[in-house]
């Protein structure tokens, strides 16, 4: 007997193959469930993967307003991810029924009968369908619960993501089981199982509401109310009714007769009544909360991201799962011609830097009337000519650097610079008074434009007025920047590709970020508030006008072609910038910008900000052809190029001393001369090497060209910041000011800190500060204690006070 007839092949061949039909149909089953499934691992990778991720947990928790609408987001969430997947399961089953009836044809209506009840003649059998939605709705809540035992605030009890993903799939494991049990009870009891359900209905409920009503709850608490929601959910998806008709036949109310025609429709059975009309209710109760977020910034205030992101992906699947639902009764792949059409036609442009017109004509062409550097350079000494001579060694002048970083860059950059301010406003001679330039880029450019902006409303007070920059600052960049952004980029940027809408009433992702910092701004309640909704034309300086202000440079990035560009005050010389845009340069003469508009346009990193489109009309005789009449520009984050800003600083100190050097003004000459330049450098990212590791050879060939840029992303500033670095040592030794250094201060602390605490015997590692534009209060707790004990900070503050 050879061993192709032998029972062992036989039996594993018979294996082999139902292993091929079980692959089959799981990958099947993935790609028809796809949209709640794609949602599943989105949010696997924002709450258990990204810090971002989990500080907005740690928000949540307190927050003590979002937690009611947690309740509503999550059951939003796995109700529609649930019950939108099985109106598609039954559509599938439905569409597989009519298949082998139509096949069956002329045959008796018993082999039609028997044939319909053989899973063999189903690509997915009726057990498929009816699992993979009660194992998405699981998903959900395990997703979340999972989140939660991987806070930050549970401290060193919190577990991994490798032991979150071990613990999910048993969690699943666990689900299925459970669920074939109660289904099992609920078709034996119903009545009893109706009596647990709703007895468990009510316990959730009123631990929901201790969970609302305490606003220093613990996290474990939440989780606890979890699982119970969990048990709820599953005695809820599986309870059973039978219709029994009416003794007389009543015409249904219009509102029943047009759900039944809907449900008829979707291949869903009347018995499932119930189920529908809560699906319709709960979807409608979200979707007015997910609308009311994009259209009103102090609802997403309320909301917060946490809520608001699941409120959102359940939209969005619950789309997704409607293009299923009708590609599979219509046999086409509608998803496909979606995207066909979302690709190829395109729609008209939405990213717009979003500007507003001048209230009169006068102001048109202001931007062209600004000071060159060497005009404010030679304001900005003989303004100080007397404190420069009267000082004894030299006269500090401050170029302060701004690294990128979202909220915790501008909270961070804000808060030294207030310090600072605060801490010598008392006397003649503040802070403020040696600032020569703010040069940020990304969230640094929202930490100096706070700070400038400060200083500029400041001016407009009396000086009898008590303020603190610091307070100011830090009731501002506080705020929750986050949800009306995400708001928009998960709702009017998504859907304009699809229905071709233009932004005319709604702005963009960017245009609803630099909308909530103004609010955010207004709602500050302090005696000084930051302008943010200020045209920045009002802020200038203007050639042959007195100027208290500081140089502001938000550092930006052209799109097209990665030159640098720069927003600021006064007007850049290409000769002395290195060939850098001047963005104000570009605008239309009778369009103005807002200070939110300004600091963001430094701030546009994918994806939560697209690239902003400023067009710039070209006189005659400058066109290359008469038709070019515009140039379009598309700008993005200044960290493509330079992530902290030094590029610009070092070529304005280069040509401010080449000034010196060549003036004739001796008196100039001489007041340079005592001027010691400090660039004070605030970072706000981990300090050190990057570690070298392997790569896989198939990583290697598949992503090195995307993993090279990345690292040049990094390595690019780096460099910048080394070369202006050497480059003040080189004026420090040979120039004709004073002296020069380089000043950093650091948010994370640095290698010889590390050192000192290592030889302490604290051997704590340094838990991460999250990038975000939304820091939770234990975050933000932590920066303040930072500010207080950042060794270079109270150094520079000691060296400031007693010089």
């Amino acid at each position: 007997m050879s061993i192709l007839d032998s029972k062992f092949f036989r039996t594993s061949w018979y294996l082999f193959l139902l292993l091929l039909q079980f692959i089959s149909r799981l990958l099947k089953s993935v790609w028809l469930f796809f949209p709640g499934i794609l949602f599943l691992v989105l949010a696997m990778w924002c709450f258990w993967s990204l810090n971002q991720g989990k500080d907005i947990i740690v928000a949540f928790t307190e927050n003590h307003q979002a937690k009611a609408f947690f309740f509503i987001a999550i059951a939003f969430w796995i109700y529609v991810s649930w019950y939108s997947a099985r109106i598609v399961a039954y559509l599938k089953k439905g569409k597989q029924e009519d298949r082998i009836i139509k096949i069956m044809e002329g045959c008796p209506p018993e082999e039609t009968e028997k044939n319909l009840r053989n899973k063999q003649f189903f690509d997915l059998p009726p057990v498929w369908l009816q699992t993979f939605p009660h194992i998405i709705g699981y998903a959900c809540l395990l997703v979340i619960e999972m989140a939660v035992l991987q806070s930050p605030v549970r401290g060193e009890a919190a577990i991994t993501s490798a032991k979150a993903t071990w613990f999910f799939f048993l969690g699943m494991i666990i689900s299925w089981g459970l669920d074939g049990m109660v289904r099992d009870f609920s078709g034996k009891n119903l009545k009893g199982s109706r009596i647990l359900f709703y007895a468990l209905l009510g316990v959730f409920l009123l631990a929901a509401v201790g969970v609302i009503s305490n606003p220093k709850g613990s996290i474990m608490f939440l989780l606890w109310v979890l699982l119970l929601l969990h048990g709820v959910f599953l005695l809820y998806i599986n309870l059973r009714k039978k219709i029994v008709p009416p003794a007389v036949k009543i015409r249904p109310f219009i509102i029943t007769r047009w759900m039944y025609s809907v449900m008829g429709f979707l291949r869903i059975p009347r018995t499932e009544t119930g189920y529908f009309r809560w699906f319709n209710i709960v979807a409608m109760a979200g979707l007015i909360v997910y609308l009311l977020t994009i259209r009103s910034i102090e609802t997403s205030w309320q909301l917060g991201p946490f809520p608001f992101v699941l409120l959102a992906f359940a939209v969005l699947l619950g789309f997704g799962n409607i293009l299923t639902a009708l590609s599979v009764k219509v046999s086409i792949n509608l998803h496909f011609i979606i995207f066909a059409i979302a690709l190829l036609l395109g729609s008209d442009e939405t990213h717009y830097v979003r500007t507003k017109r001048f209230d009169t004509t006068a102001q048109h062409g202001v931007y062209n009337q600004r000071q060159d550097l060497q005009t404010y350079f030679r304001n900005w000494v003989n303004d100080r000519g007397a404190a420069i001579d009267s000082a004894a060694n030299n006269y500090p002048v401050y170029f302060v650097l701004a690294n990128g970083g979202a909220s915790r860059s501008g909270y961070w950059t804000a808060s030294v610079l207030g310090k600072l301010e605060d801490t010598t406003a008392a006397g003649n001679d503040p802070f403020s008074r040696h600032v020569f330039c703010l040069s940020g880029t990304s969230g640094g450019g929202v930490g100096v434009a706070t700070f400038f902006s400060l200083l500029y409303e400041r001016e407009k007070m009396s000086k009898e007025v008590n303020v603190s920059y610091l307070r100011s600052a830090r009731l501002f960049l506080k705020k929750d920047f986050l949800t009306h952004t995400l708001a928009h980029m998960l709702g009017p940027d998504y859907f304009k590709y699809i229905f071709h809408v233009d932004n005319d009433d709604l702005s963009d992702r960017a245009g609803a970020l630099e909308e909530t910092v103004e609010a955010g701004a207004r709602t500050v309640n302090d005696t000084l508030r930051s302008p943010m909704d200020q045209p920045f034309s009002k802020m200038l300086a203007l050639r042959n006008q007195p100027y208290n202000l500081p140089v502001l440079c938000i550092n930006t990035t052209r799109m097209q072609d990665g030159n640098p560009a720069v927003v600021t005050n006064i007007r850049l010389n290409k000769e002395i910038f290195n060939n850098r845009e001047d963005v104000m340069d570009i605008l239309n003469d009778t369009l103005d910008m807002r200070l939110s508009t300004v600091s963001i346009l430094g701030a546009r990193f994918p994806y939560i900000s697209p690239a902003g489109r400023v067009d710039q009309w070209l006189p005659e005789k400058v066109r290359v052809k008469k038709t070019d009449s515009m140039l379009i520009h598309y700008f993005v984050d200044g960290g493509y190029f330079d992530n902290s800003g030094a590029g610009v600083v070092q070529e304005m100190i280069r040509a401010m001393l080449i000034q010196a050097d060549t003036t004739q003004d001796l008196q100039f000459k001489q007041r340079v001369a005592k001027l010691h330049f400090v660039v004070l450098h605030i970072t706000n990212s981990p300090v050190g090497v990057a570690p070298l590791v392997s790569i896989s050879p198939l990583k290697n060939d598949l992503s090195s060209p995307i993993l090279t840029i990345l690292g040049a992303y990094d390595m690019q500033t780096t460099v910048n910041d080394k070369r202006l670095i050497n480059f003040l040592k080189d004026v420090d030794r040979d120039s004709i000011c004073k002296s020069a250094e380089y000043y950093p201060i650091h948010l994370y602390k640095d290698p010889a800190e590390k050192e000192a605490e290592r030889k302490r015997g604290d051997t704590l590692q340094e838990i991460p500060y999250a990038m975000n534009w939304f820091i939770s209060d234990t975050t933000l707790k932590r920066m303040d204690n930072r500010l207080l004990q950042q060794p270079k900070l109270q150094g520079l503050i000691k060296r400031i006070v007693s010089p």
